[in-house]
């Protein structure tokens, strides 16, 4: 069964979390004898389609014309689609220029959904997209929406009759706590963007004395960041990008992991998982998301208001008391074991697959 995953980018090289997910997801199900693939577009405009191999993944790039806030416009991705002998497609949300080219493309291959966020950045657009969106939702065999508070706060996902809840896993092999003792800094990991509200942290690490900081996965706003850290006279340690192996190490030997974001964008969090499961408490806002449901306040971190410098200041500090920290750290652990596995969520979406492409076995 060929299982095609639609998209703008793909891991490696593009290292952001839906990215990431789409990537072990196809690992996954590619050692279960699934043919799972992806269809992505080119991030240079106008160049030729091509296609590779990446960590065993066979990956299309479609041409695209250029990208309008982050979203390809004029892709082949209709061609794509066409070409591509899928059994079953597996689009993943925000996309509308997927939306657009499965019209046009007019196939009648069964898909799902996996419904990431709903669109904040262009929402302006909504009232243009909105009804072409819907209408793409209501005819997929299952739109999987990552929490249920996404599902509750979602002015899409609430109004669709076919939506299942199957939040993203974590390798709890791979992530898993270390031997020695936390190093005693605070890490942030993930693009450095707006919405992710490191403005402000490095605001809230105003008043942390001596505390290290650690920020990793530069972005659009690495060098902003570098140089509010050196208005502010924060010693924070910003760094790049960093392997998967360093990016272990850094959960493990943290005294907590920071997730300040601010904005709706932030849908889920999956950073908050790879920490939780390293055995690191959270520290994570209250947002209308997902986020706050996959760091329980109290049992695997401590959840703050959004864009409150105060509040996450006043957490830190509660981190750096060893016994609040080993506590939470219990939590955390115990959390992403029980809730958030990825072979659980590999099984499940395994067998969504096989029903939705109607098959009855691999």
């Amino acid at each position: 069964m060929r299982i095609v995953h639609v998209y703008k980018d793909f891991y490696p090289p593009v290292t952001g979390g839906v990215e990431r997910y789409i990537h072990d997801l196809c690992t996954g199900l590619r050692a279960s004898g699934l043919d799972a693939r992806a269809l992505v577009t080119r991030m240079e405009p106008g160049t030729a389609a091509a296609c590779s191999i990446r960590d065993g993944i066979p990956v299309t790039e479609v041409r695209s014309l250029g990208r309008i806030l982050s979203n390809p416009v004029f892709t082949g991705l209709a061609k794509g689609m066409r070409d591509s002998g899928a059994d079953l497609f597996h689009f993943h949300h925000p996309l509308p220029a997927a939306v657009f080219a499965w019209r046009r493309a007019r196939l009648d291959t069964p898909y799902i959904v996996t419904y990431h966020s709903d669109i904040v950045r262009q929402a302006f657009l909504m009232p243009i997209l909105e009804p072409g969106i819907i209408r793409f939702l209501e005819g997929a065999e299952a739109v999987l929406a990552t929490s249920p508070a996404y599902v509750r706060t979602s002015s899409i996902l609430s109004r669709l009759h076919n939506v299942q809840v199957l939040p993203p896993g974590v390798d709890t092999i791979r992530f898993s706590p270390g031997t020695a003792a936390p190093a005693g800094y605070f890490l942030f990991v993930g693009k450095f963007r707006r919405y992710k509200g490191l403005d402000v942290l490095l605001e809230a690490w105003r008043s942390m004395g001596g505390a290290r900081l650690v920020l990793a996965g530069g972005g659009p706003l690495e060098s902003r960041m570098r140089r509010r850290a050196a208005e502010l006279g924060i010693d924070a340690e910003i760094r790049g990008g960093v392997s998967d192996d360093e990016l272990v190490e850094l959960y493990r030997g943290a005294q907590a992991f920071i997730l300040p974001s601010t904005a709706r964008s932030e849908a889920f969090g999956l950073v908050q998982l790879e920490a939780m499961a390293c055995g690191t408490p959270v520290i994570s806002t209250n947002l209308a998301t997902g986020v706050p449901w996959v760091n329980e306040d109290g049992v695997s971190g401590i959840v703050v208001p959004p864009a409150d410098p105060g509040a996450l200041a006043s957490a830190i500090r509660r981190l750096m008391d060893d016994r609040t920290r080993a506590h939470l750290s219990e939590g955390a652990l115990r959390r992403a074991r029980t809730l958030f596995d990825s072979r659980d969520h590999l099984a499940e979406m395994e067998a969504l697959c096989l029903r939705a492409g109607g098959h009855s076995g691999s």
